[in-house]
């Protein structure tokens, strides 16, 4: 599918996405006015590494960054959660720990110790007294590694003295030897060492005296980090969207209802003759000079129709749907009418025999004879060939079916209702008469036959005429038809073998086709240099006024035939 496929779907059900943005949306914002504030407090300490230039200095401050890692560890340690809890009766050592969180400041010698609490005021002061507890901790950890280390060299010193003051205890002879003097060379020079060492511990000590600081003391926020309403209603909004949007997919995706010309023909491979508009007037016969916007679309349903005969010849419609009062003989009828309008003669027949209409929309009895009365005349045996002739044609035949066809009070079209409704339509449409009817109908003059059946699904008469005309049109509801209905269609359809032309759209919606019509608004405005040849709406408009006026004169011979019955 492409963007503007999906453009299209999610604009179908703008209402879906927009009532889970909504309601998310406000969801969030009601959790977070209920949720209970939580404050942050933190306290920054600062990793104090001395240097004194030499190369061992120099390697500490490389790992440093290390250093600041680990001391950051142990300021949450348990051993300094614990001993802070004690102080605080009404906290756990777990519970506290679940507040408690250590960040280092990259590339700096700095951390935080950050406490979340309900309370503001006891956030803070926890913090402090982490660090401080971990300051102490620490300090008390090293002031005892080095007092070992020291105790460690005074014993070292202390015994290296006194085996220097043995050897010198002993009479001279005895340490005259080489051996006993290169002994108290190396004694002395231990002895050395051992000052040097206790020096440099004692200068370390007081170096690092102050190894961790506190540069920032934890204060009391004013401003709660948890909840935070706006970003909080934000990402409800942008979940419910994306909520919503893919709600809309799949239920476009579930959904058996055909709502674009596109969507049918990705289910079948009817072309498109028309699309009739959704108006007030769009289930009844719509007046050529009435200002309805499917006037327009029965003339490009007329000439769709007459581009599909290019390559063989039509001379007799079926009109039919998938399912009942999806428009069928609405558009039999609009489409029988202009039809005539063009100056073709056109028959109108009502082939539903089980829900006949058109004697209504064209003000015909119900009792008055029809199609059911000329296929029984047909099927009469030894009937003698009725007289009756349609006057105005150059060469008359002698037709039976004519006493059935009534014409109308529009020019070149005759009207044949459905006559008395038999027990049995599909016997009799599948019979011999109507095999004869429809010879008959090729030899009685009219150029044009349009057959309005009965539904295609759950009855057999469509199924049955389908085969005998030249052409099916389907009507299509947009707000009735299924996916379904359509497949169940097509294949009955190819079950006879019916030559489909083409389908027609009912009940589209206004907008799409008037969007279009807005395009030439301003047409007769145009530049004489734009226009061209074309001919504008005005001139258009005289010459079927001249044309209709033509052709009322035709069918005064056909009328007062109809008054002598």
């Amino acid at each position: 599918m492409t963007f503007g496929q999906y453009w299209t779907i999610v604009v179908r059900r703008w209402y879906l996405v927009l009532a889970c943005s909504v309601l998310i949306g406000a969801g969030a914002m009601i959790v977070s006015l209920f949720i209970t504030p939580v404050y942050r407090s933190a306290v920054v300490l600062q990793v104090a590494i001395h240097s004194s230039g030499n190369q061992n200095d120099i390697n500490d401050l490389l790992a440093s960054n290390q250093l600041v890692q680990t001391e950051a560890q142990l300021a949450t340690s348990d051993l300094i959660v614990k001993d802070v809890a004690l102080h605080h009766p009404e906290l756990t050592t777990s519970q506290l720990a679940k507040m408690t969180s250590s960040n280092i400041k990259l590339n700096t010698q700095l951390f935080e110790i950050v406490v979340l609490d309900t309370d503001a005021q006891r956030a803070a002061v926890l913090a402090n007294e982490i660090a401080r507890s971990f300051i102490q901790h620490q300090e008390r950890s090293r002031q005892q590694e080095d007092k070992a280390a020291q105790q460690q060299l005074q014993q070292e010193i202390t015994t290296t003295q006194h085996q220097i003051e043995a050897i010198k205890s002993q009479p001279a002879s005895d340490t005259r030897g080489k051996g006993s003097s290169e002994q108290l060379t190396n004694l002395q020079q231990h002895y050395e060492q051992w000052q040097s060492a206790l020096a440099q511990l004692e200068l370390s000590q007081a170096q690092h005296s102050n190894f961790l600081l506190i540069v920032q003391p934890a204060q009391a926020s004013t401003e709660p980090v948890q909840p935070k309403l706006l970003i909080n209603v934000g990402g409800g909004l942008v979940a419910g969207l994306v909520l919503g949007l893919l709600l809309v997919l799949i239920w476009d995706q579930l959904d058996q209802r055909i709502y674009t010309s596109e969507a049918l023909q990705q289910l079948v491979s009817w072309p498109l003759l028309a699309s009739i508009a959704h108006t007030r007037l769009s289930e009844h016969i719509i007046h050529p000079k009435g200002a309805d916007p499917n006037v327009e679309a029965y003339r490009i349903l007329r000439s769709s129709i007459g581009f599909a005969g290019s390559d063989k010849l039509l001379h007799s419609l079926m009109v039919t749907s998938a399912l009942p009062k999806e428009g069928k003989s609405t558009v039999a009828a609009n489409l029988a009418i202009y039809m005539a309008l063009a100056g073709k003669r056109t028959l109108l027949i009502d082939a539903d025999l089980l829900c006949p209409t058109l004697h209504e929309r064209f003000g015909l009895s119900a009792d008055t004879s029809g199609l059911s009365n000329a296929i029984l005349a047909c099927g009469m045996p030894g009937l003698p060939i009725l007289s009756a002739r349609i006057s105005g044609f150059a060469n008359p035949q002698p037709i039976s079916v004519v006493p059935f066809m009534h014409q109308v009070d529009i020019a070149n079209l005759w009207v044949m209702p459905s006559g008395p409704l038999p027990p049995n339509p599909c016997e009799l449409l599948d019979s011999q008469a109507m095999t004869r009817f429809f010879r008959s109908l090729d030899t009685c003059g009219v150029e044009v036959i349009i057959l309005d059946t009965s539904p295609l699904l759950g009855l057999s008469e469509a199924m049955v005429l389908s085969a005998k005309v030249d052409g099916t049109i389907i009507v299509v509801d947009l707000g009735l038809s299924r996916k379904p209905h359509i497949r169940q269609a097509l294949s009955r359809l190819e079950q006879t073998g019916a030559h489909v032309i083409g389908c027609v759209l009912n009940q589209c919606p206004l907008q799409a086709q008037s969007s279009v019509r807005s395009l030439y608004s301003n047409y007769r405005w145009l530049p004489q240099s734009e226009k061209g040849d074309r001919k504008s709406s005005v001139d258009r408009q005289r010459q079927e006024e001249t044309f209709n006026s033509k052709s009322a004169s035709e069918p005064a011979a056909a009328q007062s035939h109809k008054h002598s019955r």
